[in-house]
C-alpha cells in the first residue's frame, strides 16, 4: 500500500468520528498498525500509521495515547537498529510522561531506553535504566514490565560475566512463567540456567536444571529436545569424571533420535559414547561407535565431527599396537583440518582480491571514460582549425573576427584538456593509494594468521594436553597443582592475546578513532588491578593501587583501560612469585604521569632498544612460561601518542622495570 494512501486512510478514518469518540478512533489506528507490523510484516506502514496517530494525538492533547504511539515508533527504530532515532523519540516521550504524572508509562519508556543502551554496549546506563523500570514495575504488580525487566537484566549480568546476579533474575522470570504454565519459557529459563550453574563449575545444579527441561521437553513429546538435553547432562557429569553415568545419558540420546534419523544429534551421542568408551578401554566399542558416526556425518558434510571421529579412531587403533591404521586415519584427521582452516583462509582472501579487482576494473572504466573524451576534445581541435583555414580563404574579410574566435576556442579546449590531465593524474594517485591499502590489509591478514596459527595454537595445545592428563587412568591428583597454574596462565594469555589481536586488527583496518573526556585516573586504575587481583593472587604477588585519588586525565576511557591492563599483565608475567607491583602517578606541569613498577626479572640493553618496535618487537616468555605476541606494548605506545603522551622505560636486567608513561590533565 504506497504510504501516501495509508495517510489519507488514517486521517479520514479518525476524522470520521465525533470529537467526543476520537481516543477510540486513535486506539483503533494503533492497534490497526500494531496487527500491521506484527501479523504482515509491514512495518513501514505502520510506521506511517504510528507518526499520523501521533499528530493527532498532541494536537488533542491526549497523553494516553501520544506515549503509545512514541513507544510503537521507538520498538520499530530499535529492530531496524536505528539507535540513535529511537533514543531521541524516549526521550521526547519521558518528557511527555513526566509532565502527565503517568508512572507507569515512565517505566516502559525507560526499559526501552535501557534496551537502547544495551544494544549499543553502554551496561553501566543500561543497569541503572533496568532497575529504575523494575522498581516501579513490582510496586505497581505489573506483570509483564517485570517479566521483560528479569529476562534483560539476566542477559546483561550474563555479557558481563557476573553469573550468580544472570541466575537470580533469570529464576525470578522462571517464577512467573511457572504461575503463567508457559511451558516453552520455562524451557528457555531451565537451559539457560543449566549452562550458567556449568559455567560455575556448580555440576549438580546444571544437571539439576538440565533435567528439568528434559521433563518438559517429554511432556510436550519433543524428542529432539529431550535428547539434546541428556547430551547436555552427560558433557556435564563428563566433567565431573563420571564416565558411566554420562556413557548412559549419551546412549539415551541415541537411542531416542536414532529411529526420527536426526543426524546431528545422533552424531554427537555417538562421539560422546565412543570417547567415554576410550576412556574406559573399551576399544571395540569406541570403534563401532566412531564409525557409525562418520557413516552419518560424511554425507551430512558435518566436517568438524567427521574429523574428531578421524582422530578418535586413530588413538584407538595406535592403543591396539596398529600404528599404520593409526597414521591413516590421523592424516586424514589432519587433511580434514586442514581443509577447514584453508576454506577460512581462501574464503578471506578471495573476499579481498575480488574488492581489488573490483575497484581496478571501475578504474580502468574511469580511465577509458577520460580518454575517449580527450580524443572527442582532439577530433573538435581539429575540427575548428579546418573550419578556420576554410573560412579564411573564402572570407578574408572577416579574418580578425575568425582569428579572434579560433584563439579563444583554442584556450577553452586547451584548459579542459589540462583538467583532462589533472583529473587522470587524480585517479591515477587514487588507484596507487587504493593498492597500498590492499597491500596493508594483506600485511595486516598475514601478521594475523600467523598470531592465530602460533601463539594461539601453543595456549590451545597446552591446555589440550592438561585436559588429556586430567583423563588418563594414570592420573595422580596430587601433581595437578603447578600444572593447574600453567593451564589458568595459558587461559589468561589467551584471552590477552584475543583482545590485543583484535584493537590491533580493528586499528589497522579501521583507524584508531580517539574520543578524549574525563577520565579518573585512580579509578581506572583501581578497576583493572581487581580486574587482574586473580592472576596476581595466583603467583602471590602484592598488587597496589597508590595513584591520586584526585588525579584526572584527559583522554581515551577504553585505551587508557587497554594500557594500564597490559602494562600490569606484562608486570604479572615478569614477576616472580612473591614479587610486588605498584602503580603511583605523579603530577607534572601539564601533564600526569603514571609509572608501573616491578620487582620482576628485568631487561638488558639490546631488549630496551627494541621494545615498542612494532617490526622487531619479540615476545619474551615470563617467570611462569606465560607467552605472548609482542602486541601489547606496540598498542600502549600508540595509544599513549594518539592522546598526546609519552611512554618510556627503566629496567635493570634481575632487578625490575619501571614504565612511565603521562597523559594531559583534565581541565
Amino acid at each position: 500500500m504506497p504510504k501516501f494512501i495509508v495517510s489519507i486512510f488514517v486521517f479520514c478514518f479518525i476524522a470520521a468520528f465525533p470529537a467526543n469518540a476520537q481516543v477510540d478512533s486513535l486506539s483503533l489506528s494503533l492497534q490497526l498498525a500494531k496487527g500491521m507490523d506484527k501479523r504482515y510484516g509491514q512495518s513501514d506502514q505502520a510506521q506511517i500509521i504510528f507518526e499520523q496517530v501521533l499528530v493527532q494525538a498532541k494536537q488533542k492533547g491526549i497523553f494516553i495515547i501520544q506515549l503509545e504511539a512514541y513507544k510503537q515508533l521507538a520498538q520499530l527504530e530499535i529492530l531496524g537498529a536505528r539507535y540513535g532515532h529511537a533514543k531521541e523519540l524516549v526521550v521526547e516521550a519521558l518528557t511527555v510522561a513526566e509532565m502527565a504524572n503517568l508512572p507507569i508509562k515512565k517505566a516502559e519508556l525507560g526499559y526501552l531506553l535501557a534496551t537502547v543502551f544495551h544494544a549499543q554496549g553502554d551496561f553501566t546506563k543500561a543497569l541503572e535504566r533496568y532497575l529504575e523500570s523494575l522498581r516501579v514495575f513490582e510496586v505497581l504488580n505489573n506483570p509483564e514490565g517485570s517479566l521483560n525487566t528479569y529476562i534483560a537484566l539476566a542477559d546483561l549480568y550474563y555479557k558481563q560475566n557476573n553469573f550468580s546476579r544472570a541466575i537470580e533474575f533469570n529464576l525470578k522470570a522462571l517464577s512467573l512463567f511457572e504461575k503463567q504454565n508457559d511451558k516453552f519459557r520455562q524451557l528457555n529459563i531451565y537451559e539457560r540456567v543449566g549452562a550458567l550453574h556449568a559455567r560455575q563449575n556448580q555440576y549438580k545444579k546444571a544437571v539439576e536444571y538440565y533435567k528439568n527441561a528434559q521433563r518438559i521437553y517429554k511432556e510436550l513429546k519433543n524428542t529432539p529436545g529431550e535428547a539434546a538435553a541428556l547430551i547436555n547432562m552427560a558433557a556435564i557429569l563428563l566433567s565431573e569424571n563420571k564416565q558411566e553415568e554420562a556413557l548412559n545419558y549419551y546412549q539415551a540420546a541415541y537411542e531416542l533420535v536414532s529411529p526420527l534419523q536426526i543426524v546431528p544429534l545422533e552424531v554427537s551421542s555417538l562421539i560422546g559414547m565412543a570417547n567415554i568408551y576410550v576412556v574406559l578401554k573399551d576399544y571395540e566399542k569406541a570403534n563401532i561407535a566412531y564409525r557409525k558416526c562418520i557413516g552419518l556425518a560424511k554425507p551430512a558434510g558435518l566436517k568438524i565431527e567427521l574429523e574428531e571421529a578421524y582422530q578418535g579412531l586413530s588413538e584407538v587403533y595406535k592403543s591396539l599396537k596398529d600404528p599404520g591404521t593409526s597414521k591413516a586415519f590421523r592424516s586424514l584427521s589432519a587433511e580434514l583440518k586442514d581443509s577447514l582452516f584453508n576454506d577460512s583462509i581462501l574464503k578471506q582472501t578471495s573476499d579481498l582480491q575480488l574488492l581489488y579487482e573490483t575497484e581496478k576494473k571501475q578504474a580502468q572504466i574511469e580511465l577509458m571514460d577520460k580518454e575517449q573524451k580527450l580524443r572527442s576534445l582532439d577530433l573538435q581541435q581539429t575540427k575548428q582549425e579546418k573550419n578556420f583555414f576554410v573560412a579564411l580563404s573564402v572570407l578574408m574579410a572577416l579574418l580578425i573576427l575568425l582569428f579572434i574566435f579560433f584563439i579563444s576556442q583554442n584556450r577553452i579546449i586547451n584548459k579542459k584538456l589540462k583538467q583532462g590531465m589533472s583529473d587522470l593524474g587524480l585517479k591515477n594517485s587514487e588507484i596507487e593509494l587504493q593498492r597500498a591499502q590492499l597491500d596493508q590489509l594483506n600485511q595486516v591478514k598475514d601478521r594475523f594468521f600467523s598470531i592465530i596459527s602460533h601463539d594461539l595454537r601453543n595456549n590451545l595445545t597446552t591446555m589440550k594436553l592438561y585436559f588429556d592428563l586430567v583423563s588418563s587412568p594414570n592420573y595422580k591428583e596430587t601433581s595437578s597443582s603447578e600444572m593447574s597454574k600453567q593451564v589458568a596462565a595459558s587461559v589468561q594469555n589467551t584471552i590477552d592475546l584475543l583482545e590485543n589481536l583484535l584493537v590491533w586488527a580493528a586499528g589497522q583496518i579501521k583507524g584508531v578513532q580517539v574520543e578524549p573526556k574525563k577520565v579518573n585516573l585512580n579509578k581506572l586504575a583501581e578497576v583493572n588491578c581487581q580486574m587482574l587481583f586473580s592472576m596476581a593472587q595466583q603467583k602471590r604477588i602484592t598488587l597496589t593501587n597508590d595513584t591520586d585519588e584526585d588525579a584526572c586525565i584527559m583522554a581515551d576511557e577504553n585505551m587508557v583501560h587497554l594500557i594500564i591492563r597490559n602494562l600490569l599483565s606484562n608486570a604479572l608475567k615478569f614477576t616472580p612469585e612473591g614479587g610486588s607491583i605498584s602503580i603511583l602517578s605523579q603530577e607534572e606541569d601539564l601533564f600526569h604521569q603514571i609509572i608501573v613498577i616491578d620487582n620482576g626479572v628485568g631487561m638488558n640493553p639490546e631488549q630496551l632498544e627494541t621494545l615498542f618496535t612494532a617490526h622487531a618487537n619479540v615476545s619474551t616468555q615470563g617467570t611462569a612460561n606465560e607467552k605472548g605476541t609482542g602486541l601489547g606494548l606496540m598498542l600502549c605506545k600508540e595509544f599513549v601518542e594518539k592522546n598526546g603522551g609519552n611512554i618510556w622505560v627503566e629496567s635493570e636486567e634481575g632487578k625490575g622495570s619501571s614504565f612511565y608513561f603521562t597523559f594531559p590533565k583534565a581541565g
